[in-house]
Parts: structure tokens; sequence; C-alpha cells
């Protein structure tokens, strides 16, 4: 699709120095058939062609058989070689990997708080002991802004600094707490002779790809506005956000895999707040929804700061130089243009 060509090929322009330095390189990846993973994979078999990189990409997942159906041109790269299984428990698979990319990090609203920690602790422990196993160089763990817990109001921007507000009495920590443990573990197994390691704190974002049917506000939204829905805000519509969109997301990605300093956290994502309501407003103006019926539930409480989900990025921005490219209104208006092409029978 033209949408997609373009991102990919802003991305290789935007990245051809990182990308070089995988030339050779032999990666195994976990979580390449979630969002951010078919975004890296694309990208990574785009340079592999256009670079000449002679790179070889070992990918696990739960069921390859149907990636290969829904993302055929993904899956079926010559550079990929696909092997099923777990993250907690897979099989290893034989030769040396230089870079390991343990992308594993889809939150599966269904799954039990004790299943949710468990997946994220112990499968980044079995990719750990791989990347000690055949002697890895560099591995980049995608980790997530929900390390810090609730953020206090008074904080503005979050940085990496803070140290988090997770709440061990809640359930819901589950998912927070296992990315938390998971740092930890990359970073004490480097610091013990392991793979030099970095963390990608995931902010919220917005691409094609992007599920429209789980708990992401964005991708919902859109997928009411294209199929002449309302736009129902179960909450009051006041917690603000900041959003990414795909193409700055996999520059940060490479930026932070290839040259971002061992041991350290890079949140990743967009540093302008929007509220909810107003995210809703905005994907309606994108998708061309004139007078759109937004109905929010919940009822602001006097009184009360919004609650506050967005990163401060200088640390990406000081030390890689990375930067936002692509303004929300930009990203919105061509992941919905993808949307409406991949589905145009579902929407017509």
């Amino acid at each position: 699709m033209q949408v997609f060509d373009e991102d990919l090929n802003n991305i290789l322009e935007r990245s051809e120095t990182d990308l070089r330095t995988l030339k050779q390189a032999r990666m195994f990846v976990t979580g390449g058939t979630g969002y951010i993973g078919r975004w890296l994979l694309a990208t990574l078999c785009r340079a592999n062609r256009e670079l000449a990189l002679d790179m070889r990409m070992t990918v696990l997942s739960r069921d390859p058989d149907r990636f290969r159906v829904t993302d055929s041109d993904i899956a079926g790269d010559p550079a990929i070689e696909w092997i099923q299984g777990d993250v907690t428990n897979f099989v290893y698979p034989p030769g040396i990997f230089t870079h390991v990319l343990h992308a594993a990090t889809d939150v599966v609203a269904k799954s039990t708080p004790l299943d949710t920690f468990d997946v994220t602790v112990a499968g980044t422990r079995r990719v750990l002991d791989l990347s000690r196993a055949c002697e890895a160089q560099r591995l980049l763990l995608l980790s997530s802004g929900a390390v810090y817990g609730r953020i206090p109001h008074e904080i503005d921007r979050v940085p990496e600094t803070y140290q988090g507000g997770l709440d061990v009495a809640q359930a819901g920590a589950a998912y927070g707490i296992g990315k938390h443990v998971s740092e930890w573990l990359c970073n004490t197994y480097a610091s013990e002779g392991g793979a030099a390691a970095v963390s990608a704190r995931i902010f919220a974002q917005i691409g094609p790809f992007l599920a429209l049917d789980k708990q992401f506000a964005a991708g919902n939204f859109i997928n009411d506005a294209l199929k002449g829905r309302p736009f129902l805000i179960k909450g009051d519509g006041t917690p603000l956000r900041s959003y990414m969109y795909s193409t700055d997301l996999v520059v940060w990605l490479l930026a932070i895999f290839v040259r971002g300093q061992s041991g350290q956290s890079y949140n990743v994502g967009s540093d302008q707040a929007v509220s909810i309501r107003d995210l809703a407003l905005r994907v309606a103006r994108a998708a061309g929804v004139g007078s759109p019926d937004i109905r929010v539930l919940g009822v602001p409480q006097p009184a009360t700061p919004p609650e506050r989900y967005v990163p401060a990025i200088n640390r990406a921005r000081d030390e890689l130089a990375l930067n936002i490219s692509v303004s929300l209104e930009q990203g919105l208006r061509r992941t919905v243009d993808w949307y409406r092409v991949r589905f145009s029978r579902d929407f017509s």
C-alpha cells in the first residue's frame, strides 16, 4: 500500500546509518507479529534488500502459520526463519545470534494478572538465557511507560529518572511491575558479562497495523469513525496522553538498539499531550466526520487534575539526536487512510 511503502522509505532514509551497523547481523526476535514487531520486521526486511545487509532473522511466534496468512509479504521474506513456540519455554534454535530483539510486549486484556506477570518476566529470563548462550552482542527490550505506575499530577512529562509509583496492592499493576523486573534482569545480565542491554519504554502509538478492537483509545476511535458509529468514552474524557506515529517509533527503536547506552532506559513516545476527548475530535477530523457524536459516560471531578501519561523525551533527544517528525494530525490521517484502503470492503 502506498502509505506503508512511503513510510518504510522514510524510515530507511532517516535510519540508514543505524541500519548499516546491522550488516551481517544474525538476529533473534520475539514479538515479531504484534503491532511494533510488524513494523520492525518490515523495516529490517526492506533495509536488508535495499542496503544489501546480508542480515538473517530467526523469529519466534506462537502461531507463525496464521501470520503467513495475514501478512504474507513480511512472513515470506527469505531473510526470516520462523520457529513456533512460547516465549517462556521455547526450544533454543541452533546457531549464533549477534543481536536479540525482545519485542514480546503485547498486553492481553483477558489474561490474568499472574499470567501477565509470568509471561513478562519468565519470557524475558528465557530470552536472556538464550542471549548468554549464543554470546549475543546487543539486546533491546521493549518495555513500557507502565513501569512508572500512576504518575503524580505535578509531573507534566515523566522522565526516566522518576522511580515510579507502582502499587503492589493492585493486581492490575502486573504488567508494569513485570516490565520493571524485566529491565532489572536485562541490566543485571549485562553487568555480568551478557549482551549490552537497553530498554525502550513505549508510550501510546498510532499507525498502520494498530489494533482497532483492543484497549487502545486511538484504535477504537478510528474504528468508530470508519464504521460510522458514535465515539464512546467510558471515562470522563480528561486523561492526557500523547501519540507517536509508527515511522518515528521505528527510527527511535533502531537508534536505541544500536546506539543506546547499555543499562539505560529510554522513553519512546511523543511529549505533546492531548486529552482523550480531544483525541476523539481529532480522529473525527482526520476521517472527515462532520459533527461527530462523542458520548462521554464519565463526569469530571471538580478540582481534580486530569490523569497524565506523557513522557519526557530529553534523554533520547540529547543522547541520540532523536526527534518527533510526524504530528498527531498527520499520523492520524495516514493511519485512517491506510485502514480505508486495507479494509475498503468492510467499510464501504
